[in-house]
């Protein structure tokens, strides 16, 4: 898998969620200032599997994100983060639709967006965690390989 990221603060216990299995649904816990913590419903052997829970078990908001699977796909994951504070908010969009922004975005926030186009590339999650937070984030992308025997050149005929 090819590993991108992550953004916001290094610090904190490192965790992940790759390879497991197709994104389903995400669980977001989140304040007006923070990403409190993410968990994940992954399809995973022909079941639906919940991942552990990545930050604090204290829950200000929870919005329940649960795809149209297997029809319904990540497409982009975006949002913002202060230095020294974690992830603000985050906002998730699949080839149907967008869910978020959680949390708010202050001014001297900075961004992200981790585009991965129309096609299902994504291969999970990694980042860092404390104790009251969701401190970075990054993806993964499932590595792909183009045939050359199905590609027509323009000049074949």
């Amino acid at each position: 898998m090819i590993k991108v990221g992550a953004v916001g603060n290094d610090y904190g216990s490192t965790w992940e969620e790759k390879g497991r299995g197709d994104v389903a649904g995400i669980f977001v816990a989140y304040s007006k200032d923070s990403i409190q913590s993410l968990q994940f419903l992954l399809y995973e052997d022909g079941n639906f599997v919940q991942s552990n829970k990545h930050g604090t078990h204290y829950c200000a908001n929870f919005s329940a994100v649960v795809f149209n699977y297997p029809s319904e796909f990540l497409t982009s994951i975006s949002g913002s983060y202060v230095n020294g504070e974690g992830l603000e908010s985050i906002e998730f969009t699949t080839n149907k639709g967008s869910y978020g922004p959680f949390g708010q975005t202050t001014t001297y926030a900075k961004h992200f967006n981790f585009h991965l186009g129309n096609s299902n590339l994504f291969g999970g999650f990694h980042g860092t965690v404390s104790d009251s937070a969701v401190e970075s984030i990054g993806i993964y992308l499932k590595p792909f390989v183009i045939n050359l025997k199905d590609l027509r050149l323009k000049d074949e005929k």
